[in-house]
């Protein structure tokens, strides 16, 4: 059993091919990682956007309870 050595040109073609598959395979995981960074970005945005909700809501709950307090103890007192 002979075995051949490849030749430089042999070698040096198939390490051409190897880095062209090598950068397709980066330019996949780059846009991959854009579409999942867009995602995120849209997902917080939304979360934000609840949280936000969710903060004027309460806001207006405490305001309408202390309204109606201060509103009970002027009647309170103004009827004393």
């Amino acid at each position: 059993m002979t075995t051949q050595t490849p030749t430089t040109e042999e070698r040096l073609s198939r390490l051409e091919g190897a880095y062209e598959q090598v950068n397709e395979r980066l330019g996949d995981l780059r846009s991959e990682m854009n579409e999942r960074l867009t995602k995120l970005e849209r997902g917080q945005e939304s979360l934000r956007s609840d949280i936000n909700n969710l903060r004027n809501t309460i806001i207006l709950a405490f305001a309408g309870a202390w309204v109606t307090t201060v509103g009970g103890l002027i009647a309170l007192f103004t009827r004393l």
